[in-house]
C-alpha cells in the first residue's frame, strides 16, 4: 500500500492499513527524512519513500491538501490499473478546477486510475477512534464496480462498516467539506 501524504488523515489511515497487515510506504513532499519519527511511530511495517514510490502500490491513498494534488499525482508517471483511495477535501478556497469537483480532479490527473472517494468526512482522530459498539461507518463512492469491491474488503479489514454512494459524480457531492455528510460519524450497531 502508499500513501501519498503524512498529515493527520494520511497518519490514521496508514495504522490502520498496518494493523490490519498490510505494508505501507509513507510519502509527502518534505522527504522521506521528514518521516523518520512517524516511520518509527507506526512500526516495522512502515516505510519512508518518495510519492513516487507510494504511488508504484496498487493501492494509493491520496491525502493531501487540495492545491497539492496535482503535483502529488504528478509524480507516478503511470497510474493505468491502480487503486486511488482520495481523501482530499475540496474546501471552498482549493477548487483548482471548476471542470473537475470534488475527486473527478482526480481521476482527470491519473489517467487509467480507479478513483475511490473514501475517508473525507471523518475527522482524523474518528478514523483511528475506537466506538462503544459496533463498527464506524465509512461512506465511499467511485466509478468502477472492481476496485469498489476491492475497496470496500479494505475497509472492512480495517474495521470500518462501507456504505458505497455510488459513482464520483454521485458520492463527492455529499462528501467534501461542508456538504451533507462531512464531519459526520456514524456507528453500525447491528450487521
Amino acid at each position: 500500500m502508499g500513501v501519498i501524504g503524512s498529515g493527520h488523515i494520511g497518519e490514521a489511515v496508514a495504522k490502520l492499513l498496518i494493523d490490519a497487515g498490510n505494508t505501507v510506504i509513507m510519502s509527502n513532499h518534505h522527504g522521506s527524512e521528514s518521516l523518520k519519527g512517524l516511520i518509527n511511530a507506526l512500526g516495522p511495517k512502515a516505510k519512508a519513500g518518495t510519492p513516487a514510490e507510494a504511488g508504484q502500490q496498487d493501492i494509493v491513498i491520496l491525502a493531501v491538501l487540495r492545491p497539492g494534488v496535482a503535483d502529488a499525482l504528478a509524480k507516478t508517471p503511470n497510474w493505468t490499473g491502480k487503486i486511488i483511495i482520495d481523501a482530499t477535501n475540496e474546501l471552498p478556497d482549493s477548487r483548482t478546477d471548476p471542470a473537475y469537483p470534488g475527486s473527478e480532479l482526480v481521476a482527470h490527473l491519473a489517467p487509467g486510475a480507479h478513483v475511490i472517494k473514501a475517508f473525507n468526512t471523518l475527522f482524523a482522530r474518528y478514523i483511528t477512534g475506537e466506538t462503544a459498539a459496533g463498527k464506524r461507518v465509512l461512506f465511499y463512492g467511485g466509478d468502477d464496480a472492481d476496485s469498489k469491491k476491492t475497496a470496500a474488503a479494505l475497509f472492512e479489514k480495517m474495521g470500518f462498516a462501507p456504505v458505497d454512494l455510488g459513482t464520483l459524480k454521485e458520492a463527492s457531492p455529499m462528501m467534501e467539506f461542508g456538504a451533507p455528510l462531512s464531519g459526520t460519524h456514524f456507528i453500525q450497531t447491528q450487521e
